[in-house]
């Protein structure tokens, strides 16, 4: 919002034009100096109640980011409720396909059973239906006394036998399937009593999944509401800045004046700057070289879709920031660790870019498709490329190494989260911490 012009600035330029047109006449001078005189104790005056505004401001502005912190806390919390919701989503999908397999098995079973107890139901039905076209039972006494010899009676009595022990067999096993039938028709009905529950269970715990992004989306909102927020105060601050330097010529020259020499110690400081970070690059590299045996560990890949690209210290957040040069937007989040360190693919995908970009430096582009959406993470400032454009990666895959190539101060991986396919630093750039936890 553009502020409007103090109504006291306005009365200054007016004294000072209106004394401009009488200072060529002699006999007004001394009164023009004493206005003059007059308006700078005025302006003092107000610069002195503007210079009350804009502490009261710092300070306002200190308490936004000591919120902006506290809220960043909070959706680390939350972060972490969503990896252990989401573990306990994955546990319970996994006793769902173990039960499921189970219930399978049981109804195989259940099946060969129904089958074994209906073709022994038609032996025993044909059996009797034999009886009963005989006349009657067998008497297998009959058979016995019918024997023509010792030996032949002792023939037919191991028939018997035979006979009966097939019979009392056929009944006995008859019984036993039957009853495996009903208990196995009992364990079923349990096995399904318990993947309901399950499924109920899971169904609360996926809702309580989505409330959990949806509390975290929206402190991730009130985050960007509040950097929002201290960046049109900043420039409010800005503003009235420029406006006490529009009120006097003098200190107008005097801050061209200084500007010039601040220009020739600002150059004088970036080649100083250079220098040093040229000679930070070298001890790094110097301190890999000897280190270069060493392996540095990769992040821990957490479950879930996304993760973790890297390790170390979270050192920017994404948003407005200003680092030395003056306010400029921040795409993505920085992680700060030692050279070399490895950098993981933060999701399934395929490298869409893997080489040297501007201020990227050394940059790696990795497209993924996410339950029907297009994503693109950008990996900046990298010493160290191990994958190739069109390569397929895999979640938690290296793929190059950590440095400080490009416009970068110190060994750190810029990470950037796109929503769609990678068209500009800021066109379609969102706030990393919405999918990937720190």
């Amino acid at each position: 919002m553009k502020n409007k012009q103090p109504k006291w600035i306005m009365i200054t330029i007016a004294s000072v034009l209106g004394c401009s047109i009488f200072i060529s006449q002699p006999d007004a001078l001394a009164s023009t100096l004493k206005d003059l005189q007059r308006d700078q104790s005025e302006l003092e005056q107000k610069k002195n109640q503007l210079d009350s505004s804009i502490n009261k401001k710092s300070s306002d502005i200190t308490e936004k980011r000591t919120l902006r912190d506290n809220i960043l806390a909070q959706i680390q919390i939350i972060d972490n409720q969503i990896i252990e919701t989401k573990s306990k989503v994955d546990n319970i999908l996994k006793k769902i396909n173990v039960t499921s397999s189970e219930i399978e098995k049981l109804h195989n079973s259940i099946l060969v059973l129904e089958k074994k107890i209906t073709e022994r139901d038609e032996l025993i039905k044909e059996r009797l239906r034999s009886v009963q076209e005989s006349g009657g039972s067998v008497s297998y006494l009959d058979v016995l006394l019918g024997a023509n010899s010792f030996v032949d009676f002792i023939d037919r009595f191991s028939a018997v036998n035979t006979l009966m022990d097939a019979d009392r067999k056929i009944i006995v096993e008859q019984a036993e399937d039957k009853e495996l039938h009903e208990k196995q028709k009992v364990l079923i009905e349990d096995k399904l009593t318990q993947q309901e529950q399950s499924r109920d269970k899971l169904i609360s715990l996926k809702a309580n999944l989505d409330s959990q992004k949806s509390s975290k989306d929206s402190l991730v909102d009130q985050l960007e509401e509040e950097t929002a927020k201290l960046v049109e105060e900043k420039n409010t601050l800005e503003h009235e800045n420029e406006h006490l330097d529009e009120v006097s010529k003098e200190i107008e020259n005097k801050i061209v004046t200084e500007q010039a020499r601040l220009i020739e110690v600002a150059r004088q400081a970036e080649i100083a700057n250079m220098k040093k970070q040229a000679e930070e690059r070298a001890r790094q590299e110097a301190i890999a070289k000897r280190n270069k045996d060493q392996a540095v560990p990769a992040p821990v890949v957490s479950s879930g879709t996304w993760t973790r690209p890297t390790t170390g210290r979270f050192s920017s957040t994404y948003g407005g920031r200003n680092i030395g040069s003056g306010y400029e937007f921040h795409s993505g989040s920085d992680i700060a660790n030692i050279l070399g360190t490895p950098i993981v693919s933060a999701a399934n995908g395929i490298v869409s870019y893997a080489a040297r970009m501007g201020t990227y430096g050394n940059v790696i582009m990795v497209t993924h498709s996410i339950d029907g959406q297009i994503f693109t993470t950008v990996y900046a400032h990298l010493s160290a490329i191990n994958v190739s454009s069109g390569q397929a990666v895999a979640k938690g895959q290296l793929i190059g190494k950590m440095g400080s190539t490009g416009r970068s101060t110190g060994s750190h991986l810029h990470f950037e989260i796109h929503e769609g396919p990678w068209n500009g630093a800021r066109s379609n750039a969102v706030n990393p911490i919405r999918y990937v936890s720190f």
